[in-house]
């Protein structure tokens, strides 16, 4: 295998970082510009949550067809092609935004054209270096990825400052992606160029149809289901202190934006600690879980005393705390899946089936929770946040089944049957297996 130059792998590396953090910008943008969007778009709460669902429900159509696709496709030609229309969705967006309906067609067209992105990706970072720096490159994406993503932000809502409003910051946003798009362009290698050097890209295992059967007869399939959804909803959802601040506390529009900045992006810096607290402190992600889900809980209790006589600095210092826990919890939320007894052979599929709870949360919330602040005003805050912590009570309940599931199969009372997908497997190879796992 040739060698790969140290600048190529950094290049290529910070490139792909610096686009995973931009690649959302305008998908995501009512975290930070909340109550701008509204304004500019002169629509409701709910109408704003729902142009994520049009997307999620996009997503969710291509999701299969696109991880077929990006083992087609050469990952360099999805990536810049990615991030490039989602450059050229962004210029048009600015010249449309006033019509609902064009929002929505752009919304869900950036689902569309991302077709085959995330599993590319994948595969990109970890193939982008020697075998041996794979978990390096994974820590150093997500590094650069929360910077980018914070910059994405500030120096749009700079220049939203300035005088130009939300169509100043989001061509502001078209500019930072296109700069991604070339950076991409110029430093990633093509497939075909990696392979001349001995090289080849893996990426995640996909979701085999054949594997459905035995994986929905598992319990860990539905722990992982559970844990995504439980941990995604309050990572993405921390977001409604935005408008919170706004409307209820009183907070500048463009003040509470620069507090969704440190909360969105700022509290990543934390995220390595979730991995000590699991791994290091409990050795165990189903404890770190019942730990950080409990002090989630009270964190969105707290916010029910707050009001119109308090505090804006404080309240605003309060609303990113909550993201310090929140980052350390969603950061190792697939680590769960070591207790989970998953066998191998369809860990692709259960872990692919799982993750389709994340189209739930940014499906379905987004506008149920936008139509609680619209029918009830500022106690639709008191809604949202009441639901939060039934939610980070499910986290616990489901962290505690997997704790009971985890004895189980060490004891060896439970365990995941694959005799007959492996008698058709020794069909083929002339192998013979019990089947058990």
């Amino acid at each position: 295998m040739q060698k790969q130059s140290k600048f190529r792998y950094w290049m290529g590396l910070i490139s792909l970082g610096y686009m995973g953090g931009t690649m959302y910008l305008l998908l995501y943008v009512r975290y930070v510009f909340y109550d701008q969007m509204i304004g500019v778009m002169n629509c409701t709460n709910a109408q704003l949550g729902l142009l994520n669902s049009a997307a999620a429900a996009i997503g969710t159509i291509v999701a299969i067809p696109g991880a077929y696709l990006a083992d087609k496709w050469d990952a360099k030609f999805t990536i810049v092609r990615s991030i490039g229309l989602i450059t050229l969705i962004t210029f048009i967006f600015p010249l449309v935004m006033h019509s609902y309906t064009m929002a929505l067609i752009l919304f869900a067209a950036q689902s569309c054209v991302r077709i085959g992105y995330w599993p590319s990706l994948v595969k990109y970072i970890n193939g982008i270096g020697d075998e041996e720096v794979a978990g390096n490159s994974f820590g150093v994406y997500y590094l650069i990825n929360g910077l980018s993503g914070a910059f994405g932000n500030v120096v749009p809502l700079w220049i939203a400052q300035r005088g130009t409003g939300m169509i100043g910051a989001i061509i502001t946003m078209g500019v930072i992606t296109l700069i991604a798009t070339i950076l991409v362009a110029i430093f990633l290698d093509s497939e075909k160029k990696l392979k001349a050097q001995g090289r080849s890209l893996k990426g995640d295992e996909p979701i085999e149809l054949r594997h459905i059967k035995y994986v929905l007869k598992w319990p860990g399939t539905y722990m992982i289901f559970i844990a995504y959804f439980t941990t995604y909803t309050i990572y993405s959802n921390v977001s409604y202190f935005n408008p919170f601040l706004i409307d209820v506390v009183g907070v500048n529009p463009d003040a509470s934006s620069v507090f969704s900045i440190i909360r969105s992006y700022g509290a990543m810096l934390v995220a390595p600690l979730g991995g000590i607290m699991a791994d290091k402190v409990f050795k165990s992600t189903s404890t770190w879980y019942i730990v950080a889900f409990s002090i989630s809980a009270v964190m969105f209790v707290i916010p029910l005393l707050f009001g119109p006589d308090s505090n804006p600095t404080m309240v605003s210092i309060y609303s990113v705390l909550p993201s310090l826990v929140i980052f350390a919890l969603y950061s190792v939320t697939y680590s769960i899946l070591r207790e989970l007894h998953i066998p191998a052979t369809v860990a692709g599929t259960a872990i692919g089936l799982g993750s389709i709870s994340g189209n739930l949360v940014d499906g379905v919330l987004p506008p149920v929770f936008g139509a609680l602040i619209d029918n009830f005003g500022n106690t639709g805050y008191t809604l949202i946040f009441t639901l939060l912590v039934i939610n980070c009570m499910l986290g616990i309940a489901n962290a505690l089944w997997v704790k009971s599931h985890n004895k189980k199969c060490l004891a060896g009372t439970r365990k995941l049957d694959l005799k007959g997908l492996r008698s058709k497997a020794a069909s083929f190879d002339g192998s013979d297996d019990d089947g058990a796992a």
